[in-house]
């Protein structure tokens, strides 16, 4: 079809698409795009990216459009896995689908524009967040340069000044007792010596690795010291000489006396150097702190950590340096996150959060809040790593570690690049303690004990805007603090975190799912709520190829059937509440889920 009938056609219909291009901003480009065709067309269109089983309609002419079963016409948007549709058209002739394929061509655009956008906005945040993490690096380390210049200076004066005043008078006596005596002084103040030099720079260290360094030191001090574990292929020389001084710290501190009890250090290896230390009888915990503050504040720099605790009457030390100080993670489709009202929302608090602050010392607090809102959900494999499926859906991170309180507690960590997980896989025994520490956290986490990775990636991905939201959510509700007492944005982010169905149907999800609630209808519950997958077809357990009828008919069943539900006499007030969410849910498949302009 020729480019002027499509005009001719278009004069009394329409826009050329072009024309909406030049006059629409980028974030609304797609959605008019879409509506002018279905103006021009007169019948609906539908901007759908395809699922296991049907498609998830992105935008659509009118709002609310559910599937794409009764389209006379689509065609793909280049490279971005979706298609456009046209439904129920009033006239569909040639120049209709020369206008479909222009539509879709200039949608193409409108979609790689957006997600540049997307791209840039969290590449603009992320180059901030590291510049301010970069000059903060910088002034530790001119302050652990400084302390351990000291500490050196002064290891090597207080070695000479007491040895070699001990040595000078030795000497002065002529008999052959004191010769003997100045050898025994000379010979202690060589090995000082060797044990400063040890300190700076270990002999065996480039040679053997910082295990075989550490058990040569270890070798030299007063209390047993025994070794666990392995730390696999070599590392480069800065991990490795930071990694050794850390645990050498520890070892000299706890080691340095002469004890009944021996002490157990395990090594371990992920993506990063780890390294436990355990020694009975310990000193407090704040004692610990303090002998060890230099040795932390030089790890961290690094990029690394030392965490010093003591339990049952033990010293526990662990340390820990990643080969990569931060994981790159995939990519996120931005039609994907803008599927979701909640999504879109909460992402505009942040903005007006970041707007709130200015250039105020918190922006930094509310550029990481806005950058892990563009993040694909983090999901942790505990255990063996194996074959890895699931990577393009998730960051996936491998922890081949015991499942106990300690790292319950570094997964939930927001401030660790390997923590704030929002689900974890755990393919070995699992103690009680990690299951309660990793459920009780401020975010929500979804554990499974069993299954694939790339299902639990799956899942976590179908509903990743509505986590990435409450993620945020959660976060703001710290940040909001920092603003004037009448800030409206303090009462906004409360009310879109209470009135928020999306974050309640998570909830009722995690209840199914521990046996808390719906006991015997578990299973329908859950598919509703979007176990099985979030488009409407799916949650309502009708085949993709059902009509847009067949989805209203099956969405006024489950509105009755749980209505009823919830008044059935025989049910408790939990299970009344869940019903509730049920029923809104099911509604909220009758009714337009939003605007497209």
């Amino acid at each position: 079809m020729s480019g002027g009938l499509v005009r001719r056609w278009l004069s009394t219909s329409g826009r050329p698409p072009h024309e909406i291009a030049a006059a629409e901003p980028p974030e609304r480009l797609a959605a008019a795009l879409v509506r002018n065709l279905a103006e021009c067309t007169g019948g609906k269109t539908a901007y759908a990216v395809p699922t296991e089983r049907s498609h998830v309609v992105v935008e659509s002419w009118p709002p609310g459009l559910s599937g794409v079963a009764d389209a006379v016409g689509a065609e793909q948007v280049g490279s971005t896995g979706g298609a456009l549709f046209v439904i129920a058209p009033g006239k569909w002739d040639d120049a209709a689908r020369a206008l479909l394929r222009d539509t879709a061509a200039w949608l193409d655009v409108a979609v790689q524009l957006a997600r540049l956008h997307v791209d840039h906005a969290a590449a603009d945040q992320r180059a901030r967040r590291l510049n301010a993490e970069l000059n903060s690096a910088r002034a530790r380390l001119a302050r652990v340069r400084d302390l351990e210049r000291h500490r050196l200076v002064q290891a090597i004066t207080a070695t000479t000044l007491r040895d070699l005043g001990e040595v000078r008078k030795s000497l002065r006596a002529v008999t052959e007792e004191g010769t003997e005596r100045a050898a025994a002084v000379l010979e202690d103040l060589i090995d000082d010596f060797r044990s400063v030099v040890r300190g700076v720079f270990p002999a065996m260290l480039p040679d053997r690795g910082p295990r075989a360094a550490l058990e040569e030191l270890a070798a030299t001090l007063p209390r047993a010291v025994s070794f666990e574990g392995d730390l696999g292929r070599r590392a480069g020389w800065q991990l490795e000489s930071g990694f050794y001084h850390a645990v050498a710290a520890a070892l000299n501190l706890l080691a340095g006396k002469a004890s009944a009890h021996p002490l157990t250090v395990t090594f371990g290896r992920d993506d990063a150097l780890r390294a436990r230390i355990h020694a009975p009888g310990a000193p407090a915990e704040a004692e610990l702190r303090y002998a060890l503050g230099q040795d932390v504040e030089r790890l961290a720099v690094l990029g690394g950590g030392m965490e010093c605790v003591v339990v049952d009457g033990a010293a526990v030390i662990t340390v820990r340096l990643a080969e990569r100080v931060e994981l790159a993670p995939p990519a996120v489709d931005p039609a994907e996150l803008e599927r979701s009202a909640v999504y879109r929302k909460v992402r505009e608090l942040v903005r007006q959060g970041q707007a709130a602050v200015g250039g105020a010392p918190g922006r930094a607090e509310w550029d990481a809040v806005a950058e892990r809102l563009t993040m694909p959900p983090r999901l942790a494999v505990v255990g063996p790593g194996g074959d890895i499926k699931g990577g393009a859906l998730a960051s996936i991170i491998v922890f081949d570690t015991p499942a106990d309180r300690e790292l319950a507690e570094e997964l939930r960590a927001d401030d660790d690049p390997r923590g704030g997980v929002d689900g974890v896989l755990c393919r070995v025994p699992a103690a009680p303690e990690f299951r309660e520490a990793l459920l009780t956290g401020r975010n929500r986490v979804v554990l499974a004990e069993s299954g694939s990775v790339g299902s639990l990636a799956a899942r976590l991905a179908a509903h990743g805007p509505v986590i990435a939201a409450r993620r945020a959510v959660v976060a703001m509700r710290e940040l909001v603090r920092g603003l004037p007492a009448g800030h409206q944005l303090r009462w906004a982010v409360e009310r879109v975190g209470a009135d928020a169905h999306e974050f309640a149907e998570l909830d009722l999800l995690d209840d199914l799912e521990r046996g808390g609630v719906l006991r015997v209808a578990a299973t329908a519950a859950a598919r509703l709520l979007g176990a099985d997958g979030i488009d409407p077809r799916t949650r309502l357990g009708l085949p993709p190829s059902a009509t847009d009828e067949e989805v209203l008919t099956a969405a006024r069943a489950a509105v009755t059937r749980w209505r009823a539900h919830a008044e059935h006499p025989a049910n408790g007030s939990r299970d009344r509440a869940a019903c509730e969410v049920l029923v809104r849910t099911a509604e909220g498949l009758l009714a337009p889920k939003g605007t497209a302009c």
